[in-house]
């Protein structure tokens, strides 16, 4: 086949075309620095750049999130190590506190500063960073009105509403006591609160009792979050122990259903003697109830847990021991219940099944604001929203995310912890509890335990025996180290607002009352403990088991007109040393806990620090991958572009001899 001047034309102009589109390209590759434009330029090319670039956009995000991530690190750590400067600063004047030469006005402004310590820990553990609370928790914004940061200074921490204890039933006593839980009776939070059954303590009405219900509620408590904390039954004679016919015998005195009196037993008026008193707590393991008696000789029994307090009288037990109100010279029958405290970290609400308030009464939270204390609360509706944040002077109340850390993202799935919630990070360490609890030591209030300093050894004879051991050696023939007289126990609820003060006076006579006598008058009162110990030494205490992070009940031990107090070791003095002593105690194990958080932030910060670096070599080794498949590589394009060149000119020049021809041999 004979090959025309016109095909040998037209491929002329072909090569030369694609010869000027490959320089064009080479052209444009070396002037915007990239290999292709389009998807069509290197297909594979284009694609494996778009990946890395995804890839390169990731790392980078991920790099920020670990700068700030390292921002809110060095923050915490460094708000957690001026905690721990306060806390060594409070350990130095607390052992100066200590010192015998400083007055009580030393000790107060030494309280002062100490109270100024605690103010700035609470600011501390607010610090923000951008705005965000860094002890927050995951909720680092979004406080409401009421509780505008994680930290709460004289708030009550989680949430409470106190139950009545129901009324006490005199007999004769009715079938049911009405106050037991039904089953399908009440929900909370939506979740059914079974009935309750009975106890082991109780000898009537035991599915009434107080632990029966605190049962039923704690059984659901991992479900509602909603926990009951049992409040302890009480009774109190109308009136003093009175002569009647000076006698108590079998059938006199039943206690939960156990006979308190085996024989005739003589009786003195006000029971100055102990004999009710030593009586009724010689059978408290089978009873379950402690007793005690004021100034006055008015009895009060204290039930030990959640049982209830049944007490049977006859018409001589009634009017010597006054304790069922039935009246001088009336057989009685009385039934006392304990009361429950409901308590969450949460906002909680407790409905009836019916709109009504009845089914609430065997909480002792029927009968609206008046009785549960929660504002909105309204009579007979059958709800209760358990909402309020509670006034508590000197507690510190946490708002903040009481579960999860605050993470940051360093990957598709993986995360990494920048900073803990504020509960386990600040509040477990004490840095509140402690510090204020030293402050109160100096300004000499809320005590919660007191061992007395001196050692006894003897608890069982009469004081005026001087033969305790507690008598020091210089007293001299015919001296008594305890005189006839009383001291006031005073115990303060700071559950309730404002908080609730009892108190009791109670009698010493030495010629009667031992240490153990009197120890178990102390024993009795409601909300408190009191034993010897082994060594021979007084130990007092509020019964706060239940309440181990903020103690409910304080104690305070005054006006001692016995000398019981002082000779013991638990008068005020005493009580405030052993307070700051048990302050620099604790002082030592908030170091020790700040130090450990402090280390973990360290730890935090060097696994930061690892991270970047390590995303810091992965965008760079991105970055080249991306350079290879996208980036114009110069020289090679440079010589392209020479090679595609020379290769111009001489196909210019070979068309420009073949262009030569003539018409005729163009046509032929």
């Amino acid at each position: 086949m004979r090959t025309t001047l016109n095909t040998i034309y037209s491929r002329i102009n072909t090569n030369l075309g694609k010869i000027t589109t490959d320089m064009g390209k080479i052209n444009e590759q070396i002037s915007s620095g990239m290999q292709m434009s389009k998807l069509s330029d290197q297909p594979v090319n284009l694609a494996s750049a778009l990946r890395f670039r995804t890839v390169i956009t990731e790392l980078g995000q991920f790099t920020e999130n670990i700068q700030n991530g390292n921002t809110i690190i060095t923050a915490a750590e460094s708000a957690l190590t001026q905690m721990k400067d306060l806390a060594l600063r409070a350990k130095t004047l607390a052992i100066q506190a200590t010192s015998p030469g400083n007055s009580a006005a030393n000790r107060e402004a030494i309280a002062e500063e100490i109270k100024n310590m605690h103010e700035q820990a609470v600011a501390l553990a607010n610090t923000q960073v951008n705005g965000k609370y860094i002890f927050g928790g995951y909720r680092t914004t979004g406080y409401p009105a009421d509780e505008p940061m994680p930290f709460m200074m004289d708030k009550g921490d989680g949430y409470w509403v106190n139950g009545k204890a129901p009324a006490t039933l005199s007999g004769p006593l009715p079938a049911s006591s009405g106050y037991q839980i039904a089953t399908g009776d009440l929900t909370i939070n939506g979740i059914a609160v079974l009935g309750s059954s009975n106890d082991t303590g109780s000898d009537v009405y035991a599915d009434a009792s107080a632990e029966a219900k605190a049962k039923v509620v704690n059984d659901i408590a991992n479900k509602t979050g909603v926990k009951a904390i049992i409040v302890s039954a009480e009774a109190k004679a109308s009136g003093p122990v009175a002569l009647g016919t000076g006698i108590l015998d079998t059938g006199d005195l039943i206690i939960n259903g156990v006979d308190i009196f085996a024989s005739p037993t003589n009786i003195i008026a006000t029971d100055t003697d102990n004999t009710i008193l030593n009586a009724i707590n010689a059978k408290t393991t089978q009873t379950g109830l402690t007793a005690t008696r004021d100034q006055n000789g008015i009895l009060q029994l204290t039930a030990i847990d959640g049982r209830n307090i049944h007490v049977e009288t006859s018409a001589n037990g009634e009017t010597i021991t006054q304790l069922t109100g039935a009246g001088s010279g009336v057989a009685g029958e009385q039934v006392s219940f304990g009361s429950l405290q409901l308590r969450s970290d949460r906002k909680f609400i407790i409905e009836t099944s019916a709109a009504t308030d009845t089914a609430l009464t065997p909480l002792g939270l029927a009968g609206g604001t008046a009785t549960s204390g929660e504002a909105g609360d309204t009579p007979n509706d059958g709800k209760i929203e358990v909402f309020s944040i509670h006034e508590r002077s000197g507690t510190v109340r946490y708002a903040g995310d009481r579960v999860n850390d605050l993470q940051i993202k360093i990957g598709k799935t993986n995360t990494m912890t920048v900073g803990e919630n504020g509960k386990s990070g600040v509040m477990d360490t004490t840095i509140f509890s402690t510090l204020k609890s030293l402050e109160d030591s100096l300004r000499g209030n809320k005590f919660t335990s007191i061992t007395g300093i001196h050692s006894a050894t003897a608890t069982n004879v009469t004081l005026d025996s001087n033969a305790t051991g507690l008598e020091p050696e210089t007293l001299l023939a015919g001296e008594a180290l305890f005189t006839a007289g009383t001291f006031k126990v005073s115990v303060l609820d700071h559950d309730t607002s404002p908080p609730t003060l009892t108190a009791m006076t109670i009698s010493v006579d030495p010629t009667v009352d031992t240490l153990e006598s009197v120890t178990a008058k102390i024993n009795g009162i409601p909300h408190v403990s009191a034993s010897w110990t082994t060594d021979g030494h007084l130990s007092i205490s509020a019964d706060n088991a239940s309440y181990p992070d903020n103690p409910r009940y304080t104690i305070a031990l005054t006006e001692d007109g016995s000398n019981f107090l002082k000779a013991t070791g638990v008068s005020f003095e005493f009580m405030q040393n052993e307070g700051i002593n048990q302050s620099l105690g604790n002082l030592d194990t908030l170091m020790e806990n700040l130090t450990s958080q402090v280390s973990d932030f360290g730890s935090r910060a060097n696994r930061i620090d690892i991270q970047s670096q390590i995303y810091s070599n992965m965008i760079l080794t991105t970055k080249e991958n991306l350079s290879e498949v996208q980036d114009t590589d110069m020289v090679k394009a440079i010589l392209e572009l020479k090679a595609k060149e020379t290769a111009y000119e001489a196909a210019l020049s070979s068309a420009s001899k073949t262009m030569q021809l003539s018409l005729v041999d163009y046509l032929r």
